[in-house]
């Protein structure tokens, strides 16, 4: 009877676990204790140049230098973002991976290719009580910026460029100066570091492992840097005698690489979200998130050029219950889809998407 009982006890407890972590639900008197992701703004914006006067049919374009990342303080404490990063995760949630077993790192750690941090020295970089801070991957205007290389063209003939955002007055770019060389860098905003960079013979600041954009199937993560840059850089290949921070993946499905993903610890991961189209998710990037979400259902590449509209403008956007932000660790219920929350304006105050 006593071994009956212990099992049924056991049975009871891990019904409570999923993945080796509890079930978080959050309610009406739950405090939300860190900082978060409240929006990812990443589909873009349409456009079209009407050409039918030549005889062409119209077609859709898809815009989506204006990318951003809302980073919101919940909390009654000022929080500081010095030495935090945002990264992207290793995996692709839309493909099924086999690995080799001592690779299999989802139950592990947060496995990430890319990577941009805050600069700072402790205290720099406040964000103050229940206030936000925008990451925008370019920092500037982006309907004047499109409008400049038009320069010469009869600019009635474009539709959409108007819910093109303006961008100039986000706090960070997670592009650099150093090493972006699109032309669209707001030198008066301040840029996020890859943690990591080189010369080459002729000078030029090359980037290891930076954060180039939001994908529309990855996961991003906030984290506190488990080491400093200079402690990556001199330790993250792994050596016969020592393991280092950057693992090499072995894959044994034989229709994927393998691949490298450097070792976040889950203790240092602040917050994530799982960016995935809705039909097409096959695999959990990580066990600290439990759901996935998206803009779109299909992959955007899949998305007729009509149908762009209607996505056009389009955020995920974490999902208030009356009292605060929630966060259940779940992307699929912790964000909602929206028009972002940054989008120009109309004449009578709606939003442009």
């Amino acid at each position: 009877m006593k071994q009956l009982a212990t099992l049924m006890l056991l049975a009871l407890l891990t019904g409570c676990v999923r993945n080796e972590l509890p079930v978080k639900q959050s309610n009406a008197k739950t405090k939300v204790d860190h900082l978060i992701i409240k929006e990812v703004f990443y589909i873009g914006h349409y456009w079209v140049r009407d050409v039918r006067q030549w005889g062409f049919k119209n077609n859709n374009n898809n815009y989506n230098d204006d990318q951003y990342i809302e980073i919101y303080n919940p909390t009654d404490e000022v929080q500081y973002l010095d030495n935090l990063a945002l990264c992207a995760h290793a995996i692709d949630p839309t493909k099924v991976i086999t690995f080799a077993p001592k690779d299999d790192f989802v139950n592990r750690y947060y496995g990430i290719n890319a990577l941009a941090y805050f600069p700072g020295k402790g205290k720099d970089v406040p964000i103050q009580p229940k206030h936000s801070i925008i990451v925008a991957k370019y920092a500037v205007d982006h309907k004047a910026a499109f409008e400049k290389e038009l320069e010469g063209e009869d600019l009635s003939m474009y539709k959409g460029l108007e819910a093109f955002l303006d961008l100039r007055k986000a706090d960070f770019e997670w592009t650099n100066a150093d090493y972006d060389h699109s032309g669209k860098n707001n030198p008066n905003v301040p840029d996020l570091q890859a943690i990591m960079t080189r010369k080459d013979q002729r000078g030029n600041i090359l980037p290891s492992f930076d954060l180039q954009e939001v994908s529309e199937h990855g996961g991003i993560a906030l984290i506190k840097l488990p080491w400093t840059p200079e402690d990556f850089a001199q330790n993250y290949k792994e050596t016969k005698d020592k393991p280092g921070y950057l693992h090499y993946i072995t894959i044994t499905s034989s229709a994927f690489a393998d691949f490298e993903a450097i070792e976040i610890p889950f203790a240092n991961v602040i917050d994530c979200i799982t960016i995935c189209p809705k039909s097409q998710f096959q695999m959990r990037p990580c066990k600290l998130d439990k759901g996935y979400n998206a803009v779109t259902d299909v992959p955007f590449i899949s998305i007729k050029n009509i149908d762009y509209p209607t996505y056009s403008g389009l955020a995920l956007t974490r999902r208030w219950d009356g009292r605060k932000f929630v966060d259940d660790d779940n992307t699929k219920t912790d964000f909602k889809v929206q028009v972002a929350s940054l989008s120009r304006k109309d004449d009578k105050g709606n939003p442009i998407k």
